[in-house]
């Protein structure tokens, strides 16, 4: 900590205070004080996670580079001499959203899936939370979701025997039907982690993003990972409708998108989240 502030005062931040806040299981967190300003900054070991804040910073900058949403400024980012790797942000005060700015937040949710490109992916494989998301380009989306997120996800639980055999085979064939199950769309710039823990209302009550997991891929993902855990009125769902409808039969196979997430919750939780997983696995047998 003590090197991270050495450096920040050659950013002339005029560092005051420095405390610890909440801000999720993955990484340190502390609110940094200024006389008239204040700074997020987040703290994780960079062995174990290479360029975790890299790829982070990347994302955010590609989310404000869409001009949708009020993304936190990037102040700088770095790693230490004794292997930590930190990031900092501009502070958001946080205040509460209205019915108006749920609205505002389904609108630009609906623009930014439509920001398109030719393939599914993303320039470089990037995180979700700790877990690395292989992004390689696939023109197809039933090969992007089957080999760069469901398979490789059953694969790491296998190995820590958290699947069994007959669901690694479920979720094969579950692969193979995929063609039949989504509606054949033109990659999306989606968010990759759009959970309610990854928005943040600002004073003013307009809704930003945080922490993507940014890769052109099915703009249900984002959608259905945004109803999975709660914490999304019912109003940006609507709003959303408004500007970009969600294609027919969207609520009958959402738990296929939502299957990807929750293997990346029983990774992270040591296998919380596999009666999830092993349900949906047993709902779409084939």
């Amino acid at each position: 900590m003590n090197e991270i502030l050495e450096r920040l005062k050659t950013l002339n931040l005029a560092i005051e205070n420095v405390y610890p806040v909440k801000g999720g299981n993955l990484n340190d967190t502390y609110r940094i004080e200024s006389f008239n300003k204040k700074y997020f900054l987040k703290l994780n070991t960079a062995q174990n996670f290479p360029n975790l804040f890299v790829k982070e910073s990347s994302g955010l900058e590609a989310l404000a580079e869409t001009k949708l949403f009020d993304i936190p400024k990037i102040i700088t980012k770095g790693i230490t001499d004794n292997d930590f790797q930190f990031l900092i942000l501009d502070w958001v005060e946080k205040g509460e959203a209205t019915i108006e700015n749920w609205e505002k937040f389904g609108h630009n949710m609906a623009k930014f899936h439509q920001n398109t490109n030719d393939q599914f992916g993303w320039s470089e494989d990037n995180y979700i939370a700790i877990i690395i998301q292989p992004n390689s380009y696939k023109s197809t989306w039933v090969d992007f979701y089957s080999n760069n997120r469901i398979l490789p996800m059953v694969k790491l639980l296998a190995d820590k025997k958290l699947l069994k055999s007959k669901e690694v085979k479920a979720a094969n064939r579950l692969c193979s039907e995929l063609i039949n199950i989504f509606p054949e769309e033109k990659p999306s710039l989606i968010h990759g982690d759009l959970w309610n823990g990854n928005i943040l209302t600002r004073e003013n009550g307009d809704i930003t993003l945080i922490d993507p997991a940014i890769y052109y891929g099915h703009r249900e993902m984002d959608i259905a990972l945004a109803d999975l855990f709660g914490g999304f009125d019912d109003t940006f769902f609507n709003a959303y409708n408004e500007v970009y409808p969600l294609q027919e039969n969207f609520e009958e196979r959402k738990q296929i998108a939502q299957l990807f997430p929750l293997l990346v919750h029983a990774l992270l939780f040591e296998g919380y989240y596999i009666k999830d997983v092993q349900s949906i696995l047993k709902k779409f047998q084939f």
